[in-house]
């Protein structure tokens, strides 16, 4: 039997930019605080789920907390007071690993960190934004929560048809041939849930939830702005990888996922690649 998700809490510190991640887990009716507990970050069992919490005060960390896989600190400016509350109130937790993100502006809150308690340093790793979008927000928070340990669950392709099945094997064969490819993931943005998925060096199944966020961000954009065009594909530039996510036309709500190694890839081919890759599906 498979075990349940892991949950994940959330301390959101900041003004705008936890109702702007919410609204892109779809919980359009957030208030300025409050709390949305288990928050699916796909339909697929395979995610953390998420206990999302924007405290009004201290009197919210009068209550030891409860048992987490992780703690996500979400810390904005003028955060300062309630961050130094919550991290008084998890230095007991120094068991589960704690994940402290600031913006770039919370430069009195990122101060906090450096007086910790040796053993609660040790679990808390805090990370300056490098800018206030939340599309680099949702990718550096996947990055993390692939560090947990996943749920066992079938996976959806062993469901699909064998013409199919076969054919999304070969396009993701063909993906992992390009230059410097390390992992390569066909994605429904619909739901989050990969269809297909070839190499390795991260969990593709949190990945893909965690860019469908990006790319649901970013048609919401489109649409506020009166963008008609469609997006062809979006490019998130590591020092060492690139990130490519490339929106199939010919099957709407699904996107193409690769992994380039930024040394040994080539962008401008790997992107000419898909393109044929994408024209062979058959999904």
């Amino acid at each position: 039997m498979a075990r349940p998700p892991p949950t994940v809490r959330v301390i959101d510190l900041t003004a705008r930019l936890g109702l702007h991640a919410l609204a892109d887990l779809g919980i359009t009716t957030a208030s300025e605080r409050g709390h949305w507990p288990q928050i699916a970050l796909g339909q697929g069992g395979m995610a953390p789920r998420l206990d999302w919490w924007r405290p009004a005060g201290g009197d919210a960390f009068a209550q030891p907390p409860s048992d987490a896989a992780a703690t996500i600190v979400l810390v904005g400016p003028g955060s300062a007071s309630l961050l130094r509350l919550a991290l008084a109130w998890l230095a007991p937790v120094t068991q589960a690993p704690v994940w402290a993100f600031l913006m770039p502006n919370a430069l009195m809150e990122s101060a906090l960190f450096k007086g910790l308690p040796a053993a609660q340093a040790a679990c808390t790793l805090a990370y300056q934004l490098p800018d206030s979008s939340p599309q680099t927000l949702w990718f550096i928070l996947m990055a993390q929560l692939d560090k947990l340990p996943v749920v066992d669950e079938p996976s959806l392709h062993s469901s699909l048809p064998n013409d199919m099945s076969s054919n999304l094997k070969q396009c993701m064969d063909a993906a992992m041939t390009i230059d410097g490819a390390l992992a390569a993931a066909l994605v429904d943005y619909r739901s989050g849930m990969c269809l297909a998925q070839a190499g390795g060096g991260l969990n593709l199944d949190l990945a893909a939830a965690g860019n469908t966020q990006v790319v649901n961000a970013k048609l919401k954009t489109m649409e506020s702005l009166g963008l008609r065009r469609g997006i062809e594909d979006i490019l998130i530039t590591l020092s060492d990888q690139y990130h490519l996510i490339r929106l199939v036309p010919n099957n709407q709500g699904l996107f193409l996922y690769l992994v380039l190694d930024k040394a040994k890839g080539n962008l401008a081919l790997a992107r000419y690649k898909l393109t044929d890759i994408e024209r062979s599906l058959k999904v």
